[in-house]
Formats: structure tokens, sequence, C-alpha cells
């Protein structure tokens, strides 16, 4: 996908969801809706069973529903090689809908109650604020268990968690099992998050390795990851660590896409939370970033309108009223602000576009 087509997905989001302060939008996984703990919701009943050898699936223990009446059947089912240690016990789902049962995973018979846990929780967007701190707190311990699909459950339930709940986890959070973990390669799809609570849980030696990582070569490097590393970075430096980004980055207009969008998603995280950074440093660097980069000043639009900063109405429709070339999502992103925008100003900006041809 188009990085600036992606952009603009992610600053309509914003604007339909609003704050949506349960996901963190830099590391919730890209299949939300069909995570471990959705499908266990979704089924009609879930069980544990051992696979069959030649023989029918034997249900070792009923967690959800009803005992099955008749032979389990799984559709697709493909155990694959056992690694040592790993449990003979399967994960079942029942859904009555298809009538089929569909195996979640290999999973040691000693988690069942782990599972009925799981069953007992609220969704994770029904998820009260006060709410979030025992839930991170539950998962945070099984990162990476030996059971795939427990380590599966934490990273998906922690990914999408609220940026600032994620602080909670700094006392049982070890920093070097993250950066073991951010060096293996098969878990390359859990970086986002783990770097993340890398910046929760780092000092200043992992703040220099992030700034190395930031000035190095970012192909190869995907959007989530990039943007972490630019929020786990201003995590620990805080606000001398947005002057290094504004300087290196924001007011540089030969940057890449991927480095400015990388670096103004993590600002949006850190800006909606405003622990580490407060807002209004954030829209300080957001005002050096629009008159740096007047081809892409769009992309920080989105904040400015959630956050109510009107002032930069002069600033977006200068821009969009020389007729300098823009990129679409940049585009977008002014137009759309100058219409949510209460202002006269505003307004008459419009106006005086539309009259001269230019929206």
């Amino acid at each position: 996908m188009n990085l600036l087509v992606r952009w603009l997905l992610i600053l309509s989001l914003y604007l339909v969801a609003g704050s949506m302060a349960w996901a963190c939008t830099i590391c919730a996984p890209s299949d939300a809706q069909n995570t471990v703990l959705q499908r266990l919701f979704a089924a009609d009943a879930v069980v544990l069973a051992s696979a069959p050898e030649g023989r029918a699936w034997r249900v070792q223990e009923v967690i959800k529903g009803e005992s099955p009446k008749h032979a389990i059947t799984v559709v697709g089912f493909d155990p694959g090689p056992a690694s040592r240690g790993e449990p003979s016990s399967w994960l079942l789902a029942y859904s009555a809908g298809s009538q089929s049962w569909r195996a979640l995973g290999r999973l040691s018979l000693a988690r069942a109650d782990w599972v009925r846990r799981l069953l007992s929780m609220r969704r994770a967007a029904d998820t009260t604020n006060d709410g979030w701190p025992q839930r991170v707190a539950f998962f945070a311990p099984d990162f990476e268990s030996d059971d795939a699909l427990v380590a599966q459950a934490a990273y998906e339930e922690v990914a999408v968690a609220p940026y600032a709940i994620m602080r909670t986890l700094k006392p049982v959070l070890d920093a070097g099992k993250l950066r073991r973990w951010l060096a293996a390669p098969d878990l390359a799809p859990r970086r986002p998050l783990y770097t993340l609570l890398l910046g929760v849980a780092g000092d200043d030696n992992d703040a220099a390795a992030l700034q190395g990582q930031l000035t190095g070569p970012s192909s190869g490097v995907g959007l989530a990851t990039h943007s972490a590393l630019f929020a786990a970075y201003l995590e620990i430096r805080g606000g001398t660590g947005l002057a290094w980004v504004e300087q290196q980055f924001l007011r540089d207009p030969g940057r890449s896409d991927q480095d400015l969008q990388a670096a103004l998603l993590a600002m949006s995280v850190h800006g909606n939370e405003g622990a580490r950074v407060s807002r209004e440093r954030v829209v300080q660097a957001y005002a050096a970033f629009i008159r740096h980069n007047p081809a892409r000043a769009g992309l920080v639009a989105s904040d400015l309108g959630n956050w109510e900063r009107w002032e930069f109405v002069p600033d977006f429709a200068a821009v969009l009223k020389s007729g300098a070339p823009q990129a679409f999502a940049s585009r977008y992103g002014m137009v759309f602000y100058l219409m949510r925008s209460p202002t006269p100003a505003a307004r008459e900006a419009l106006q005086a576009l539309r009259s001269a041809n230019l929206l």
C-alpha cells in the first residue's frame, strides 16, 4: 500500500473514531477482529482436546458451551511437527452457524482456567479506563510464553491497549528480554509493541541505540516499527528528544515520506496523551513542520483539528492558495481541517479557494 494512502487511512481513522482512547494506533494488530480472544468470544463451544492418532478427538475439558454430542471433525486440521516440550492438547472452537470445529492452536491442559479467565473479560473496545491496568497486568507475564497460543494472546491484548496504559507495566518489564525479542527475526511482527515497551523500560543507552536506528536506513522497516522507534525514543528522552526529532526530521524537507509519517504518528500518540511530551510542545513542532514542509503540511491537520487548534487556518489556506504541488493525503487533511473549523476565517478561506477553482 502506498505510504501516503496508508497515512490517509490513519487520518480517516482519527476523524471517524475521535480520540478512540482504547487503541494504540502504532502497534494494534492489523486484524484486531480476529485475535485469539475475539475467536473465543465468537465460538459457541470451546474445548481442550487431544489430537487424534488414528482415532477420534478426545475431549479433555469443556471450557464453553456443551460437551460435543458427536465425534469432532476439525476443518483444515494440520498438526504439523510438534516441537520438543510442545503441548499435545489443542484448543478447539465450534461454530453453530457453520457446524464446524476449528483448531485455534496447541495449548497445555493446565491452561484451561486461563482460557476461562479470557472468556470472562470484556472485549478490548469495551474496557473501561480503570480496567485497563489490570487487563495488561494479566497478560504481560505471558509475553513469549512457552505456549505459543498464550504468547500470541498476550501480544494481541497488550498491543491494543492505550499507549498511556503501557507505562503501568514498567515495574514488571524486563528490558533485557525486550532487547532479545527485538533481535529475534521470527518475532518481527511484534517489534512495534516490544519497541514501545522498551521505551517504557529502557534507559539512556537504549535511547542512543534508538537514535542510531532512526538515523540509519529505513528501507525494509515497516511504518509501524519505524513509528515505534520514534515513540520509544521520545518516551525516554522527552522534550529533549522532541527537539532532536524536530531538527533532524521535521525541518528537513528532503526527508522521505516514511521518515516523516513515522515521526508524526509517534508525536501524535504522545501529543494525545501529553505525559512525556506536552501537547503544546507537539503543536509547536507541528508549526515548524508546516513552515518547512508545505507540500506535506496537511499530515498534521487531523491532530490540530482534533485538538481544536484553529490558529493554523491561515497557514493551511496559504498553502492551498499557492497552488504548489501537494501530496493527496496532505491536501485532503488541510481541506478537511478548514471544513471542520468553526471560525469565520476558515469559511472565508474555503470560499476564496472555491472562487479560485482551487478546491
